[in-house]
């Protein structure tokens, strides 16, 4: 939503907005003149927007009984969804759109990057902040627009683009799908909407378009793979061409994934090869995408995973790189109809960790289902060290926490939480 509120704001537009914590991103909004409120009352918002004129734009994050959104319905006013918006945007460009259940904010950040750094009109909607940009809007004209297309309640089916990408299809949001099924039959007709070229992971069966991977030979795929200090050296095959000794320095074997999925789409464009080579190498990264900081002699890991594959692949990434370290986890559950539905499987991957420390369910747009809290899913973890922590504690958790590597995991308000002790010791990535 912030990348849509950035959009409308450069074009000279008014805006407002809402949203139910304070962080870092309506900070920076903020600064940008853009006005965010954290409370929900009507008595805040400005006389010049309420007049019948005004657009409304919400995010699925939003529930419908939000009282500013009532309040905008029953005024008669425009009211759209993000996804209804980001069709409307993009329709007079060469849309790509990044869709997949897991690794679609790296990807698209990824391909924005190379994007800029070969010098391409663009613009880019990403889900996160890249760093060095500090931005998740970046525009430098209107040929392309590069996408993060959102599966949740099938808003990416509003997208028309002419070349889509899907990174991944697990298991998720199965309160508005139901079941696994009904989720691919939906990421099916995404595919339909593409008029060009689909770019997929080839851990994806059953597309047709062009792949991509590591160590297997697809139309696209990085092998001869080393683990070096800051991420990856490697070899990236391509239809036509090979690629020697290419660098990529951030952690974690699916965010190469991802970077050879960025490229497959930019070199399948025409864009030059040495820029994009040149520009895998010096990609900063996502905040809260493998994030990594020094607390003392511990290393602290914040990601934004949230679904037992995701917290997977960070705990795979950490042990890649840092082999037979003892590796503690802070895990904040995102939703309860996700902490209902993959109950077991969250707590076979936490049970992986040395430690594990869980935080009350994060509800977002939901109201709590009962009998479904962290401390059942605590009782299912097998390991000899876990408890429930509030919130308010989870600073004093990390300096407390005996093993050498703290992953600090969630996508709600668990990264607000951290930033003061963040911004103290944060060094660099590693």
């Amino acid at each position: 939503m912030s990348s849509i509120a950035r959009y409308y704001n450069n074009l000279g537009n008014k805006i407002m907005g809402y949203d139910r914590v304070k962080s870092d991103i309506v900070e920076m909004l903020s600064k940008e003149g853009i006005k965010v409120f954290n409370n929900t009352d009507i008595s805040l918002i400005p006389q010049n927007f309420r007049s019948q004129d005004v657009i409304v734009i919400y995010t699925s994050a939003i529930s419908q009984n939000n009282l500013y959104l009532k309040y905008f319905i029953s005024n008669n006013n425009k009211v759209f969804k993000r996804s209804e918006i980001l069709g409307k945007i993009t329709e007079n460009s060469f849309c790509i759109a990044v869709a997949g259940t897991h690794g679609k904010t790296t990807t698209s950040a990824i391909l924005t990057h190379l994007f800029y750094k070969c010098e391409e009109s663009f613009q880019s909607f990403v889900g996160g902040i890249l760093k060095g940009y500090e931005t998740n809007f970046i525009s430098t004209g209107s040929k392309y627009s590069i996408v993060e297309a959102d599966e949740y309640d099938r808003s990416f089916l509003q997208l028309k683009p002419k070349i889509g990408m899907i990174t991944s299809i697990d298991k998720d949001h199965l309160d508005i799908y139901g079941d696994f099924k009904s989720l691919k039959e939906t990421f099916n007709l995404f595919t339909n909407n593409i008029s060009g070229t689909i770019f997929y992971s080839s851990e994806i069966e059953g597309l047709k378009g062009l792949s991509y991977s590591i160590n297997s030979k697809t139309n696209y795929y990085a092998t001869n793979i080393s683990v070096e200090e800051n991420g990856y050296r490697f070899d990236l095959i391509a239809p036509n061409n090979e690629y020697i000794n290419i660098e990529f320095n951030q952690i974690g074997s699916h965010n190469l994934l991802n970077a050879v999925g960025a490229f497959s789409i930019a070199h399948y464009l025409g864009l030059d090869e040495n820029k994009l080579i040149e520009a895998l190498a010096d990609f900063k990264g996502v905040h809260r995408r493998m994030d990594v900081f020094r607390l003392g002699n511990k290393i602290v890991i914040d990601d934004y995973a949230h679904h037992p594959s995701e917290i997977n692949a960070v705990l795979n990434s950490i042990k890649d790189k840092y082999k037979d370290l003892e590796v503690g986890v802070i895990f904040q559950p995102h939703l309860f109809s996700r902490t209902k539905d993959l109950l077991d499987d969250f707590a076979k991957v936490l049970s992986k960790f040395d430690e594990v420390y869980l935080l009350d369910i994060y509800p977002a747009r939901e109201e709590p289902i009962e009998g479904i809290n962290s401390n059942v899913l605590l009782k299912k973890i097998i390991c000899k060290k876990k408890d429930i922590i509030k919130i308010e504690s989870i600073n004093q958790k990390i300096e407390s926490i005996e093993s050498d590597i703290i992953a600090v995991l969630g996508a709600g308000n668990v990264a607000n939480s951290i930033q003061d002790l963040k911004k103290k010791y944060y060094e660099k990535s590693i």
